[in-house]
């Protein structure tokens, strides 16, 4: 039975009206760099598949935040994003669809397809006609229609033996399903998706749990199954196991084998990916997108709609789709914006980085990019395969950690079509993990925010690799009992809209903005921000700057301090919330210091007299200085770290050229580190594959106070065991700690990387080696409490409401612990701009 609309909703739909980008008519439209060199190379008489996105869209950023702020339901989530979606391209997009319509009678285009999930078009038309539309005002962007691909598994599907009955696979063991499952949480209530290759629905451990079985789909199966290509209406693999073996891994259970994370859960499918030998593009995964997001074509209901979809497939260069490229991020938002939590493999292309779209990072939550493990082990190692960050595929194109979490994606077991079970390794195996565990989660909370969900994943993973988020495993290892946990007790969510600092003003007035959501109300007066540099945390009350919104402000503390900081507020039911999850066990972490002066500074674009020594019998591997050029089993780093463009590299060259038969050493010229407070930082990489001897095989780094003729080991990198996989390492010491060595004007540096160890593969590289010294300017303005430079009528307001004992308050100005008489009379002393 359909699920009503909330009464709320054309309320809600009505508000944001003001949130849909304007039309825009001051420029025509432009071809994608790429579509242009394909349409140089087509013959004028050929038909090119494309995409035409025009100029007005909704703005779903502005639209999400705003139903965050306002706590809605997933129901009108829902029905306030589709309408906003379908109400845009109504009242937009017929001028060009009369005009195709026109170019299809006079047979100048060959056909044409309207989205409203985007407000694009899918175009099949000359070079010439395409190159027109390209120049309509309402047109933004015509892109080229690419294919796309599953992420092939690393191996063919071998054959499992049988488990005892009752057997749970490993890897669902591994994520803590299990004992999520003992607290009566098996994803019940709850609907699963998957854009693949197509399901088995006959399979035993699938069938009893398709969607299109539900009573309320009587006669509608096309709502849980979608085949755009040939029409069918049950479920069916179309010859490969892919799209079974990942659906498996989310929900697959008795009566067959317990493969599946969620088995409580129903599925439905979209079977757009690889089909047999029919092309599919990228036209067909929107279509997919747009059916998912609504199947039944009614906005106000949304009990045919996906809680959560994993999607492994994604594009590379080699089809033609430069990195961060963007067609798909406005439809991944309106699903998410609708309450579909969005998942993507990262990729199995080990060190040359992530696939498209799973390689965005515009913020934290999108896009969530899932690597893979080896959950057969105990100690969970990253598969050789799972592709590795950093990306630049940001606001501002600096660099990012990619991926996000790690799941089981290495000799995976799970079901295959024909009732069978087989072996599968690939991140395709890892996201249906992640996929079955944000089931759980939303059945212990449904009507969870997307980005709360994927915060909570974030904050509970079992860390793995380096301390903290890395570019192998990101958080970590994905934990579903500490998951779900958290899911069901936590009813506010923080949410930092300009980030949260690692850098504050020793002299206090950071300020950080905190939007509070959830199903519950905050109580402001609890509102709180802890902070410590050592010692106990000191209380700060935050300032309420609307409802539901704080402004969190830094006191002053020590120059150079190590600040540690939490977040903390109690509900409407007296219940506290504190953030990050377990604070202060966990906590944020700060560097209190005003600027950096720089003392020698080398991105590798010129050379500043870098040398390099080989040993004799050193055949391949030399340091070189250039932009890498990656390739080969080894994965070169593909892009340098600082984004420079150059860094020094071991053997700079297309394919598999390592180090071999000896050692090769990289020295620094001399550098002015005589500052007390001097830091060495660099960015290093180092890869060592299988095979290697852990007496050998190592990268050694380093450092001389005597211009060279004296050496002090600063960090060995391996030896390894199993290997150590690539990615960028910023890497930092105060030169007065390290043993041995003095501040001097005769300091050096050294980078050593061997590969002795038979059958190994080693390479190594370095970049953005500098020495430099934090410094904090002198108090200037602590009168100026909300830090805009002027002590005004907000800081005594501010002063106001802090008003009586405070301690640790930015308002408490002569730091006796109250905020009082003596802290107005010094705040009316500081009126007016600060100096």
């Amino acid at each position: 039975m359909k699920r009503p609309a909330s009464p709320g909703a054309s309320v809600l739909v009505a508000m944001m009206g003001g949130l849909l980008v304007p039309g825009l008519s001051v420029k025509a439209g432009d071809l994608d760099p790429i579509l242009q060199d394909i349409l140089l190379q087509t013959p004028g008489d050929e038909l090119v598949s494309v995409i035409v996105s025009l100029q007005d869209r909704v703005n779903i950023t502005a639209l999400n935040h705003e139903l965050n702020v306002q706590g809605s339901p997933l129901v009108v989530r829902h029905e306030v994003v589709v309408r906003a979606l379908q109400e845009k391209a109504a009242a937009t997009q017929g001028n060009l669809q009369r005009h195709l319509g026109e170019l299809l009678g006079q047979g100048r285009i060959d056909g044409f397809r309207a989205y409203w999930i985007d407000n694009v078009f899918r175009l099949d038309a000359v070079p010439g006609e395409i190159t027109a539309i390209a120049m309509r005002p309402d047109v933004d962007r015509v892109y080229f229609n690419y294919e796309i691909e599953l992420i092939e598994p690393v191996a063919e599907v071998q054959d499992a033996a049988a488990v005892p009955e009752g057997s749970i696979e490993p890897g669902v063991i591994a994520v803590r399903a299990p004992e999520v499952w003992a607290l009566g949480i098996t994803g019940e209530g709850v609907v699963v998706a998957t854009l693949d290759t197509g399901v088995d629905g006959s399979h035993p451990a699938l069938a009893s749990r398709w969607r299109g079985l539900d009573p309320a789909y009587a006669g509608n199966p096309g709502w849980a199954w979608f085949d755009p290509v040939t029409n069918t209406t049950f479920p069916q693999s179309f010859g490969s196991s892919h799209g079974t073996h990942t659906m498996g891994s989310v929900c697959g259970g008795v009566p067959g084998d317990q493969v599946g994370v969620a088995p409580g859960v129903q599925w439905m499918h979209a079977a757009v990916i690889d089909r047999v030998s029919i092309a599919q593009t990228i036209t067909d995964a929107l279509l997919a997108f747009q059916w998912m997001i609504d199947p039944d074509g009614d906005p106000a209901t949304n009990f045919d709609v996906p809680d959560v979809c994993s999607n492994s497939w994604g594009l590379l260069d080699s089809h033609g789709v430069p990195s961060c490229d963007e067609f798909f991020w406005p439809a991944m938002d309106a699903c998410e914006a609708a309450g579909i939590v969005m998942l993507f493999s990262a990729g199995n292309e080990g060190t040359a980085g992530l696939r498209r779209p799973a390689d965005r990072a515009t913020d934290e939550f999108r896009n969530l990019a899932v690597a893979s493990v080896n959950a057969n082990i105990p100690s969970f190692p990253l598969s050789s395969f799972s592709s590795q960050g950093p990306t630049q595929c940001t606001p501002d194109g600096t660099s990012a950690i990619k991926p996000d979490i790690a799941a089981p994606g290495e000799d995976v077991r799970s079901s295959v079509p024909g009732g069978g079970y087989g072996v599968l390794s690939g991140t395709s195996m890892a996201s249906p993990h992640v996929n079955g565990v944000a089931a759980l989660m939303r059945q212990a909370n449904p009507d969870i925010a997307v980005d709360d969900l994927k915060q909570i994943i974030y904050n509970t993973a079992f860390d793995l690799g380096i301390p903290g988020d890395d570019n192998q495993y990101g958080w970590g290892m994905i934990d579903a009992f500490e998951a779900v946990q958290q899911a069901m007790t936590v009813s506010l969510f923080f949410t930092f809209p300009d980030g949260r600092p690692d850098v504050i003003d020793p002299n206090g007035g950071t300020v950080v903005r905190i939007v509070l959501t959830g199903q519950a109300t905050p109580d402001p007066d609890t509102a709180t921000l802890f902070v410590s540099t050592g010692g106990a945390f000191t209380p700060i009350p935050m300032i309420e700057t609307a409802p539901g919104e704080f402004d969190a402000v830094f006191a002053a503390v020590g120059c150079l301090a190590d600040v540690q900081y939490y977040f903390s507020v109690d509900d409407d039911s007296g219940t506290t919330i504190v953030n990050p999850f377990n604070a202060p066990d966990n906590t944020y972490s700060a560097e209190a210091f005003s600027g950096t002066i720089t003392m020698f500074r080398d991105t590798f674009e010129t050379d500043l007299g870098w040398t390099v020594q080989d040993d004799a019998g050193l055949t391949t591997g030399t340091w070189e200085r250039g932009v890498p050029v990656g390739g080969g089993d080894r994965g070169d780093p593909a892009q340098d770290a600082d984004g420079s463009g150059q860094c020094y590299v071991t053997q700079n060259i297309d394919g598999n050229f390592d180090i071999d038969g000896g050692t090769t050493t990289l020295t620094s010229p001399t550098m002015d580190a005589t500052d007390p407070e001097g830091n060495l930082g660099y960015f290093r990489w180092y890869s060592n594959s299988t095979g290697s001897d852990p007496n050998n095989d190592i990268f050694v780094v380093e450092v001389s106070d005597d211009d060279g003729a004296s050496w002090v080991n600063l960090e060995t990198v391996g030896p390894s065991g199993p290997g150590v996989s690539g990615g960028w390492v910023e890497t930092e010491f105060l030169i007065a700690d390290i043993p041995g060595i003095s501040n001097t004007s005769q300091f050096r540096v050294r980078f050593i990387a061997s590969d002795l160890g038979a059958g190994s593969i080693v390479e190594a590289g370095v970049d953005f080696v500098r020495i430099f010294a934090r410094f904090c300017d002198a108090v200037g303005c602590p009168a100026d409490i909300d830090g805009d430079g002027t002590v005004g009528i907000t800081d005594f307001l501010a002063l106001l409401a802090a008003w009586g004992p405070n301690p640790g308050h930015p308002a408490d100005l002569d730091g006796d612990g109250v905020v009082g008489i003596l802290d107005f009379l010094d705040l009316l002393a500081a009126w007016g701009p600060c100096p």
